[in-house]
């Protein structure tokens, strides 16, 4: 595996090597400047999501203590409703990302202009109407949630804080967006670390002061005006083309935000209902401590997810430039590049958290919520199913970000069309088999769902960019299996001496054996799996990181 020419996303990564070695500029313009900031823009947005996961994992733990597995299933189920409500209005932020992305490229401000306020004159009305509507006829929502006795009051104000939170940022992501498609999504993930760190403070002040679901509900108002307000701030002192007004509505705008848009949102719904069916089968058809039990399970692998999106959430803006800029002799070229360099990296990553989870997961939980907690034998098997599942589920983000990108959006139904389909015969069978309905039965067939229509939609990727499947394999796939074969050689180490200790010295067990997980894995990688030019790159990645602490530390001298 060790090309040493550059391919031409590697050129466009490290434009000053490019320049060096002599690249030849005019067919890899479009990919120079796209992946200039592609770097900054993925290792910013890895460093925000692992403090929202690291925020995650740390309050499962509390918030069970403090307000118990059924209030802990309620909040769950409350965002669960919220995002489908929100959903009739999300359609239009893919519009802004990917349309903005090229008008950026092409310097067509005054479009980028009029497809902004063209945006903001339909969601923010729309936002307020769906606000209202719910609010006047909670009576008729309420029953769906099963809000218990005790928690009728506090739940009522939850959702109704969290619903009008929400609506009012999808009506304001413009601002977060046109970042984002003008690729300055480090900016964005900066001000979300920010409101990250400033909800975990507020969660553990409320909830530790009583404040229980009411508690989460405020942190979450404060994040995210929070967010909202550093993101305003951020797009008009850096945007100078920016300019909104009603006056520059325009219908070819609305076409934008209908057509494209409209198909985002159908794809939405159909992805925040493969993501939730657990928990909505488990909350109908048992009660609200399953659909607590299945959110729990799934909370290390939702939260390790949120780095290797990081890939997908660069790729979306890179993907839409490339094909709005590329010389059309390297239009797939470069496609096929971007999606494979993008495809391979956020899959080993996924690979290096869910390998350690799935064979360690006996050891985790014993550290993670203690030995004593009734529903930790409960927990471990799902927590292996899901997190198999995740690895499924990341494989097919570089696809969809590249149909996104390409105008494809329709070619998503070849991952949600299955995945109901494959639901409709998995969730029978799993009642079956176990004779009732049962946590378990449900995520093993949400699980198999997910893994059969990743496939399906795998292969309409590399069909339409033209990709043999035995280099996918090569460079996407196999790398990763290194990561399970690597974790699997620690795993009863792990499992035998963390069964004899404490919480505490527990996870300094698990600290030190994944520390050597880590170092046997990036000598594998070195050894066997990175090519030369991904080594060079890493060495000056490194080297300029070094030059940067260095200068600081001088400065600070």
């Amino acid at each position: 595996m060790g090309n040493t020419h550059p391919t031409e996303i590697e050129w466009a990564i490290d434009p000053d090597a490019a320049v060096a070695l002599g690249s030849p500029d005019a067919a890899r313009e479009p990919l120079v400047e796209v992946n200039r900031k592609f770097g900054i823009n993925v290792v910013s947005t890895i460093a925000a999501r692992v403090v929202n996961m690291a925020r995650g994992v740390c309050l499962v733990p509390f918030l069970l203590s403090h307000i118990g597995l059924e209030a802990y299933g309620i909040w769950t189920t409350i965002f669960i409703l919220v995002t489908y409500v929100g959903l009739t209005t999300m359609g239009v932020s893919n519009v802004y990302i990917k349309y903005v992305a090229e008008f950026h490229a092409r310097r067509e401000y005054d479009r980028a202009n009029a497809l902004l306020s063209t945006g903001l004159a339909l969601t923010i009305p729309a936002c307020a109407a769906i606000f209202a509507f719910f609010m006047l006829g909670w009576n008729l929502f309420a029953p769906w949630l099963h809000l218990p006795a005790s928690h009728a009051s506090d739940g009522k104000e939850a959702v109704l804080i969290v619903l009008g939170v929400y609506l009012s940022s999808i009506a304001f992501s413009a601002f977060g967006d046109m970042l984002i498609g003008t690729q300055q999504i480090a900016a964005t993930q900066v001000f979300l670390t920010i409101s990250i760190l400033v909800e975990f403070i507020l969660i553990v002040v409320l909830v530790g002061a009583g404040r229980g679901i009411r508690g989460l509900a405020e942190a979450y108002l404060a994040r995210t005006v929070i967010n909202d307000a550093l993101t305003w701030w951020w797009a008009y002192r850096t945007l100078p083309w920016l300019r909104l007004s009603p006056r520059r509505v325009r219908r070819e705008s609305v076409k934008y935000v209908v057509h494209f848009g409209g198909l985002v949102q159908i794809q939405s719904v159909l992805a925040i209902f493969q993501v939730s069916v657990d928990r909505l089968v488990a909350l109908t058809l048992i009660d609200a401590s399953a659909a607590g039990l299945l959110d729990v399970a799934k909370k290390w692998p939702t939260s390790i997810s949120t780095v290797p999106t990081a890939f997908f959430a660069a790729l979306l803006p890179a993907a839409s430039h490339v094909d709005a800029a590329s010389d059309r002799r390297n239009w797939l070229a470069n496609l096929q590049e971007l999606y494979l360099t993008a495809a391979r990296h956020s899959n080993l990553c996924t690979a290096a958290f869910t390998s350690i989870m799935a064979l360690w997961a006996v050891p985790i939980m014993h550290v993670w919520l203690g030995p004593a907690l009734p529903m930790r034998d409960s927990l471990i098997p799902l927590f292996v199913v899901f997190s198999i599942s995740m690895q499924f589920h990341m494989l097919t983000g570089p696809g969809t970000s590249i149909f996104r990108g390409m105008g494809r959006v329709y070619e998503e139904f070849n991952y949600s069309i299955p995945n109901i389909l494959m639901l409709c015969i998995t969730l029978p069978v799993a009642r079956w088999i176990e004779g009732r309905w049962t946590p378990f039965g449900i995520g093993v067939a949400v699980s198999i769902a997910t893994a059969v229509s990743a496939c399906v939609l795998m292969g309409r990727v590399l069909f339409v960019l033209d990709l043999k499947l035995t280099r996918f394999l090569q460079v996407v796939v196999v790398p990763g299996l290194s990561c399970y074969a690597l974790a699997a050689l620690l795993a009863w180490p792990a499992a035998y001496l963390v069964a004899s200790l404490n919480r505490w010295q527990g996870a300094g067990v698990l600290a030190v054996l994944g520390s050597v997980y880590a170092a046997a894995q990036l000598a594998v990688l070195h050894r066997w799996i990175l090519t030369d030019d991904e080594k060079q790159k890493g060495y000056r990645m490194v080297h300029r990181g070094l030059e940067a602490f260095r200068g600081r530390r001088e400065a600070a001298a």
